[in-house]
């Protein structure tokens, strides 16, 4: 009998996880059309997009950063700005513009403010070692 409520709760677990999942993946970022207004809403609220992806330029001085990432099968390059309000962490450590590089695998959260898509959060992630093919 407890072998059958730890399967279920496995179970329930799984099926959390995976809907988790779709529900990101259609939160996914869209061009937008010439009849939209210039702020992307929906209901009245921002829409807010996330990506994980690799940092393929940053710029201190202009306070922006791309970001490369995988939609699908669909490479999606994401251009930020990043404001005084925008949150950078690594674990739990602060950390500004300055400390991200190019080759950083980051998380980012932002949305589209006027014709601009600003960054709120972006966490910076531990590397990932690959081992070596013979």
């Amino acid at each position: 009998m407890r072998g059958v409520k730890v399967f279920m709760a496995v179970m329930a677990a799984a099926l959390a996880f995976g809907a988790g999942i779709a529900l990101a993946t259609n939160e996914a970022p869209k061009a937008p059309e010439a009849s939209k207004s210039s702020t992307a809403t929906e209901g009245g609220k921002a829409i807010i997009h996330r990506v994980r992806g690799e940092v393929t330029a940053v710029e201190p001085g202009a306070r922006t950063m791309t970001v490369k990432a995988m939609q699908g099968k669909q490479e999606l390059t994401v251009g930020v700005d990043v404001t005084d309000k925008t949150v950078i962490r690594q674990g739990k450590a602060h950390k500004t513009l300055g400390d991200i590089k190019v080759g950083d695998r980051v998380w980012m959260k932002y949305e589209r403010t006027g014709d601009k898509l600003v960054a709120e959060n972006i966490h910076i992630l531990k590397p990932t070692h690959v081992a070596a093919k013979k």
